[in-house]
Protein backbone atom coordinates (compact mmCIF):
# COMPACT_ATOMS: atom_id res chain seq x y z
CA UNK A 1 0.00 0.00 0.00
CA UNK A 2 3.78 2.26 -0.38
CA UNK A 3 2.66 3.52 3.66
CA UNK A 4 -1.57 4.48 2.59
CA UNK A 5 -3.17 2.08 4.92
CA UNK A 6 -2.87 1.36 8.53
CA UNK A 7 -3.14 -2.36 9.90
CA UNK A 8 -6.23 -2.75 11.76
CA UNK A 9 -7.60 -5.10 14.72
CA UNK A 10 -11.06 -3.46 14.24
CA UNK A 11 -14.28 -3.44 12.30
CA UNK A 12 -14.37 0.54 12.38
CA UNK A 13 -11.51 3.07 11.81
CA UNK A 14 -10.57 6.10 14.11
CA UNK A 15 -13.49 8.54 13.28
CA UNK A 16 -16.00 6.39 13.54
CA UNK A 17 -18.08 6.95 17.14
CA UNK A 18 -17.66 4.06 18.99
CA UNK A 19 -13.97 3.24 18.02
CA UNK A 20 -11.83 1.33 20.76
CA UNK A 21 -7.78 2.17 20.21
CA UNK A 22 -7.05 -0.24 22.50
CA UNK A 23 -8.98 -3.29 20.63
CA UNK A 24 -6.94 -2.08 17.73
CA UNK A 25 -4.09 -4.14 17.66
CA UNK A 26 -3.41 -7.31 14.92
CA UNK A 27 -2.68 -10.71 16.56
CA UNK A 28 0.99 -11.34 16.12
CA UNK A 29 2.76 -12.85 13.50
CA UNK A 30 2.90 -16.30 14.45
CA UNK A 31 3.06 -19.03 11.86
CA UNK A 32 3.70 -22.11 14.17
CA UNK A 33 1.09 -20.88 15.98
CA UNK A 34 -1.04 -21.27 12.98
CA UNK A 35 0.16 -24.72 11.98
CA UNK A 36 -0.31 -25.81 15.61
CA UNK A 37 -3.86 -24.45 15.63
CA UNK A 38 -4.68 -26.32 12.41
CA UNK A 39 -3.67 -29.93 14.00
CA UNK A 40 -5.45 -29.02 16.61
CA UNK A 41 -8.95 -28.21 14.39
CA UNK A 42 -7.73 -31.49 12.51
CA UNK A 43 -6.12 -30.15 9.45
CA UNK A 44 -2.58 -31.15 10.19
CA UNK A 45 -1.28 -31.03 6.59
CA UNK A 46 -3.56 -27.53 6.07
CA UNK A 47 -6.42 -27.43 3.68
CA UNK A 48 -7.29 -26.37 -0.08
CA UNK A 49 -10.01 -23.44 -0.45
CA UNK A 50 -10.89 -20.84 -2.88
CA UNK A 51 -10.87 -16.87 -2.14
CA UNK A 52 -13.18 -14.64 -4.22
CA UNK A 53 -11.74 -10.77 -4.46
CA UNK A 54 -12.72 -8.06 -6.49
CA UNK A 55 -10.08 -6.81 -8.64
CA UNK A 56 -11.61 -3.11 -9.47
CA UNK A 57 -13.16 -1.74 -6.24
CA UNK A 58 -10.59 -1.12 -3.71
CA UNK A 59 -7.25 0.08 -4.17
CA UNK A 60 -4.86 -2.71 -4.26
CA UNK A 61 -7.17 -5.24 -3.83
CA UNK A 62 -6.07 -8.21 -5.95
CA UNK A 63 -2.98 -7.08 -4.87
CA UNK A 64 -3.85 -7.55 -1.09
CA UNK A 65 -5.64 -11.33 -2.17
CA UNK A 66 -2.31 -12.46 -3.95
CA UNK A 67 0.07 -11.25 -0.28
CA UNK A 68 -3.03 -12.89 1.70
CA UNK A 69 -2.74 -16.55 -0.57
CA UNK A 70 1.22 -16.36 -0.33
CA UNK A 71 0.96 -15.77 3.74
CA UNK A 72 -1.26 -18.64 3.62
CA UNK A 73 0.51 -20.78 1.82
CA UNK A 74 3.03 -20.65 4.60
CA UNK A 75 1.17 -22.60 6.86
CA UNK A 76 0.05 -25.53 4.13
CA UNK A 77 -3.59 -23.08 3.45
CA UNK A 78 -4.11 -23.60 -0.40
CA UNK A 79 -5.62 -20.76 -1.48
CA UNK A 80 -7.40 -20.61 -5.21
CA UNK A 81 -7.40 -17.37 -5.89
CA UNK A 82 -10.26 -15.83 -7.87
CA UNK A 83 -9.79 -12.22 -8.54
CA UNK A 84 -12.52 -10.89 -11.09
CA UNK A 85 -14.65 -7.55 -11.81
CA UNK A 86 -16.62 -6.29 -8.99
CA UNK A 87 -19.82 -6.47 -11.30
CA UNK A 88 -19.67 -10.62 -11.46
CA UNK A 89 -17.52 -10.57 -7.96
CA UNK A 90 -20.65 -8.77 -5.60
CA UNK A 91 -23.48 -10.69 -6.89
CA UNK A 92 -21.60 -13.68 -6.03
CA UNK A 93 -20.96 -13.24 -2.50
CA UNK A 94 -24.11 -10.74 -1.74
CA UNK A 95 -25.99 -14.97 -3.19
CA UNK A 96 -23.25 -16.35 -0.13
CA UNK A 97 -21.77 -18.68 -3.08
CA UNK A 98 -18.05 -18.12 -1.27
CA UNK A 99 -16.42 -19.53 1.13
CA UNK A 100 -12.95 -16.95 1.63
CA UNK A 101 -13.68 -13.18 0.28
CA UNK A 102 -12.39 -9.63 0.86
CA UNK A 103 -15.05 -6.77 1.74
CA UNK A 104 -14.31 -3.21 2.41
CA UNK A 105 -16.84 -1.26 4.55
CA UNK A 106 -17.28 1.94 5.39
CA UNK A 107 -20.47 2.96 7.59
CA UNK A 108 -22.25 6.07 6.00
CA UNK A 109 -23.45 7.12 9.51
CA UNK A 110 -20.41 7.51 10.86
CA UNK A 111 -20.95 5.17 14.04
CA UNK A 112 -20.23 1.79 15.22
CA UNK A 113 -24.14 0.60 15.04
CA UNK A 114 -23.96 -0.02 11.15
CA UNK A 115 -21.30 -2.22 11.06
CA UNK A 116 -22.15 -4.37 14.54
CA UNK A 117 -25.87 -4.59 12.42
CA UNK A 118 -24.44 -5.21 8.99
CA UNK A 119 -21.27 -7.42 9.22
CA UNK A 120 -21.34 -8.50 13.03
CA UNK A 121 -25.30 -9.45 14.01
CA UNK A 122 -26.46 -12.77 12.96
CA UNK A 123 -28.11 -12.72 9.55
CA UNK A 124 -31.93 -12.10 9.50
CA UNK A 125 -35.32 -9.60 8.78
CA UNK A 126 -34.62 -6.37 7.55
CA UNK A 127 -31.31 -6.27 6.48
CA UNK A 128 -29.70 -7.30 9.86
CA UNK A 129 -26.47 -9.21 9.02
CA UNK A 130 -27.16 -8.74 5.21
CA UNK A 131 -23.34 -8.28 4.80
CA UNK A 132 -22.48 -10.91 7.40
CA UNK A 133 -21.40 -13.58 4.00
CA UNK A 134 -19.66 -16.12 6.83
CA UNK A 135 -23.01 -16.24 8.69
CA UNK A 136 -20.77 -15.35 11.78
CA UNK A 137 -23.23 -15.51 14.88
CA UNK A 138 -22.99 -14.68 18.06
CA UNK A 139 -25.89 -14.14 20.76
CA UNK A 140 -24.80 -11.53 22.96
CA UNK A 141 -23.35 -9.67 19.90
CA UNK A 142 -27.14 -9.39 18.51
CA UNK A 143 -27.97 -8.59 21.88
CA UNK A 144 -25.73 -5.46 22.40
CA UNK A 145 -26.11 -4.48 18.73
CA UNK A 146 -30.09 -4.12 19.42
CA UNK A 147 -29.30 -2.32 22.50
CA UNK A 148 -27.23 0.04 20.76
CA UNK A 149 -29.91 1.11 18.80
CA UNK A 150 -31.89 2.42 21.40
CA UNK A 151 -29.50 3.45 24.11
CA UNK A 152 -29.37 7.65 24.47
CA UNK A 153 -26.73 7.43 26.96
CA UNK A 154 -23.28 7.58 25.06
CA UNK A 155 -21.47 6.23 28.22
CA UNK A 156 -23.67 3.25 28.39
CA UNK A 157 -23.80 2.77 24.49
CA UNK A 158 -19.87 3.60 24.00
CA UNK A 159 -19.31 0.72 26.31
CA UNK A 160 -21.68 -1.74 24.83
CA UNK A 161 -20.11 -0.98 21.45
CA UNK A 162 -16.52 -1.68 23.04
CA UNK A 163 -18.10 -5.19 24.46
CA UNK A 164 -19.55 -6.38 21.33
CA UNK A 165 -16.36 -5.79 19.59
CA UNK A 166 -14.48 -7.34 21.92
CA UNK A 167 -16.45 -10.50 22.05
CA UNK A 168 -16.27 -10.33 18.40
CA UNK A 169 -12.81 -9.73 18.74
CA UNK A 170 -11.95 -12.72 20.85
CA UNK A 171 -14.16 -14.89 18.49
CA UNK A 172 -12.10 -14.28 15.55
CA UNK A 173 -15.29 -13.36 14.22
CA UNK A 174 -13.49 -11.71 10.77
CA UNK A 175 -10.22 -10.84 9.79
CA UNK A 176 -9.70 -7.05 9.56
CA UNK A 177 -6.95 -6.35 7.58
CA UNK A 178 -6.10 -2.35 7.02
CA UNK A 179 -7.64 0.79 6.71
CA UNK A 180 -7.47 2.22 3.63
CA UNK A 181 -6.39 5.89 2.98
CA UNK A 182 -7.61 8.67 1.35
CA UNK A 183 -5.99 10.36 -1.59
CA UNK A 184 -7.20 13.91 -3.35
CA UNK A 185 -5.04 15.39 -5.25
CA UNK A 186 -5.94 19.71 -5.95
CA UNK A 187 -4.41 22.95 -7.38
CA UNK A 188 -2.49 25.05 -4.61
CA UNK A 189 -4.90 27.32 -5.07
CA UNK A 190 -7.91 24.87 -3.96
CA UNK A 191 -8.85 24.10 -0.36
CA UNK A 192 -11.09 21.39 0.63
CA UNK A 193 -12.49 19.81 3.80
CA UNK A 194 -11.66 15.75 2.80
CA UNK A 195 -14.66 13.73 4.58
CA UNK A 196 -13.89 10.25 6.07
CA UNK A 197 -16.74 8.88 3.68
CA UNK A 198 -14.43 9.93 0.63
CA UNK A 199 -16.98 12.14 -0.72
CA UNK A 200 -16.22 16.20 -1.52
CA UNK A 201 -18.65 18.93 -0.58
CA UNK A 202 -18.78 21.89 -2.73
CA UNK A 203 -19.83 24.34 0.68
CA UNK A 204 -17.14 22.88 2.19
CA UNK A 205 -14.68 23.90 -1.32
CA UNK A 206 -12.91 27.45 -1.78
CA UNK A 207 -10.82 28.31 -4.61
CA UNK A 208 -8.01 31.40 -3.97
Amino acid sequence: MRGASAPTGLMVAPGINGFVPELNARLPYDPEGAKKLLADAGYPSGFEVTMNCPNDRYVNDGEICQAVTAMLARVGIKVNLLAETKATYFPKILSRNTSFYMLGWTPATYDSHNPLYALLATPGEGGQGQFNLGAYSNAKVDELTGRVASETDKAKRDAMIREAFKIHQDDIGHIPLHQQALAWGMKKNVDLVQMPDNFNYLRYIVVK
